[in-house]
């Protein structure tokens, strides 16, 4: 494939609008959009222009976009580390110079590429105007085509179907042709995964995951791992290493023995034990929900009149944010249970981070039903010393951020922060306007006249433990509860436990556990006790606290 002729492809306008959806999508404003539309070009220009040989040229372009986008990812993490000024500046949304126009040489190939430029900047000023007007100027659909000249189907794809423009081409990118297909495990952990998660080291790799899940029950050497999986030794000894060291150098996903053999460091359930355990929870999810819900009822004008920075009126919108504490509380009280009456000889592990796994065969299906909650701290942002702010996800909410981002460098969460109290929409620039626009769509904020308010929960920091502790009259009867699943537990922890991972059983519970969250939202709904989201990017669960310099 020649230069020209890929030039010619990337000429197609259904293409090109597909690749800018792709990268609108996953940036914070049109320009940065812009820029990696530009770069994913520029990336496969480069490898045309090198001899490589491309027989598929839209899976081809697919994987170089995930890549380059991972790249792109790289660099503004490290541009985002050497900021010194953290306060929101439109600095942040300013973009790079284009580098292919100083890429081609041939005259006619540049006036092909500079037309391809222009139409980039169209699609970029339509995907930003699209979202000022319908979520700011809160104009209709009819309305956003008429002046734009373009047609409302277009004005409801640019809105609606953006995330979701190239799901099929995305999937079959960057696919490998491995022999290894015996099991994949799914990793669950707790803590903070920052520089101490071993599964890093083993989400890609086929060849780690079977090796450790080889090593799942009894220790083996470097030579019957070989002799299992059909590898060369040599593959084997340096992925038995990686996966000793882990990220850390402290906790890896093996565990070296004596006399050269090798046994899983992390508990590895199968699908079928996954479940069962699971159940156990799952045989009190009813109980549990009752008496969640005669808490409500009881603490309703405490939970109203708790003194937000943001505007709520609703209970069973704030109890989103709260699921995860009453969860997480439950699960700390079915372990003091268990470390109190059943394990009281076994001295548990104290670690950073801990992952455990379910070990998913060729022909098995996993349906976790998990939900995730991340929490993010950054200090001197915006006027305050500190902003935490969590969100908690799932298969009906979609993730907004997860563990180590940062904040300084994330326009939409700034400019939340810079509407508590509320924000004169008219005197923002364009810049922050489309940032507006997208923190609403997103369900961080919303509009009231020409005021922009946070939409999710917003507190100050010293009243954080108050909120967390709004439900306090539910710790009684969720204890008998959680004494009633600790003992159930025990009984098939015991069970199923390899000997060598004892004191990992409090993470056997955090497993058991992972489906009762869901359960619980699934029945808060069904007995109205929780709002069903109207969309998965939305502002159920999430909630910030700050506190004033």
């Amino acid at each position: 494939m020649k230069t020209e002729e890929t030039i010619k492809i990337f000429s197609e306008k259904a293409l090109l609008d597909k690749l800018y959806g792709y990268a609108y999508h996953r940036c914070s404003t049109s320009y940065e959009a812009q820029d990696l539309c530009s770069e994913i070009i520029l990336a496969v220009l480069r490898s045309v222009r090198s001899g490589i040989e491309i027989e598929n040229f839209n899976a081809y372009l697919w994987a170089v976009a995930h890549r380059t986008y991972a790249d792109f990812c790289d660099k503004r993490k490290k541009q985002a580390d050497t900021l010194v000024d953290t306060e929101y500046c439109n600095s942040i949304f300013c973009g790079e110079e284009n580098p292919i126009e100083n890429y081609i040489e041939k005259q006619d190939e540049k006036d092909m590429l500079k037309s391809i430029v222009h139409e980039i900047s169209f699609l970029s000023k339509i995907y930003r105007d699209v979202m000022v007007m319908y979520y700011l100027d809160e104009k209709k659909v009819s309305e956003i085509a008429k002046e734009l000249k373009i047609s409302e189907t277009t004005v409801k794809q640019r809105l609606f179907s953006a995330r979701n423009m190239i799901k099929k081409e995305v999937k079959k990118m960057d696919k490998r042709n491995l022999s290894l297909k015996s099991v994949n495990l799914v990793f669950i952990g707790t803590g903070n995964p920052v520089g101490n998660d071993p599964s890093e080291k083993a989400k890609e790799r086929l060849l780690s995951q079977n090796l450790v899940y080889l090593c799942k029950d009894s220790a083996k050497t470097i030579k019957e791992l070989s002799e299992s999986l059909n590898v060369p030794m040599q593959f084997v000894e340096n992925e038995v290493e990686i996966q000793c060291n882990g990220l850390n150098g402290r906790y890896g996903l093996l565990r070296k023995l004596d006399k050269d053999k090798y046994i899983s460091n992390i508990l590895i359930l199968k699908v079928k034990e996954y479940y069962q355990a699971c159940g156990i929870y799952e045989k009190y999810l009813k109980e549990f929900c009752l008496c969640l819900k005669k808490a409500v009822e009881k603490s309703k004008d405490r939970i109203l009149s708790f003194p937000f920075l943001s505007k709520q009126n609703n209970e069973k919108f704030i109890l989103w944010a709260l699921l995860p504490n009453i969860l997480g509380n439950l699960w700390c009280q079915v372990n003091k249970v268990l470390a109190d009456d059943y394990f009281s000889d076994v001295v548990p592990v104290n670690r950073d981070f801990t992952t455990v796994a379910i070990a998913v065969g060729q022909d098995e299906m996993l349906n976790m039903g998990f939900y995730g909650c991340d929490g993010v701290t950054a200090n001197n942002l915006c006027g305050y010393e500190r902003v935490f702010i969590s969100n908690i996800y799932s298969d009906r909410i979609e993730k907004h951020f997860g563990c180590g981002h940062n904040l300084s460098t994330d326009p939409q969460i700034l400019l939340t922060i810079r509407s508590i109290g509320g924000l004169d929409y008219t005197l923002l620039s364009e810049h922050e306007k489309e940032i507006a626009a997208k923190c609403i769509e997103c369900g961080y904020l919303r509009k009231n006249g020409n005021v922009l308010e946070p939409k999710i929960l917003v507190t100050m920091e010293e009243e954080l433990p108050e909120f967390y502790n709004l439900l306090s009259d539910f710790d009684g009867d969720f204890k008998i509860i959680a004494g009633k699943i600790a003992g159930d537990i025990a009984v098939f922890v015991k069970e199923h436990i390899p000997i060598h991972l004892q004191e990992e059983y409090l993470y056997y519970n955090m497993l058991a556990s992972s489906r009762m969250i869901r359960g619980v939202v699934e029945e808060g709904i069904r007995e109205g006790l929780l709002i069903p989201p109207e969309n998965k990017i939305c502002a159920e669960g999430i909630i910030m606290a700050v506190k004033k310099q």
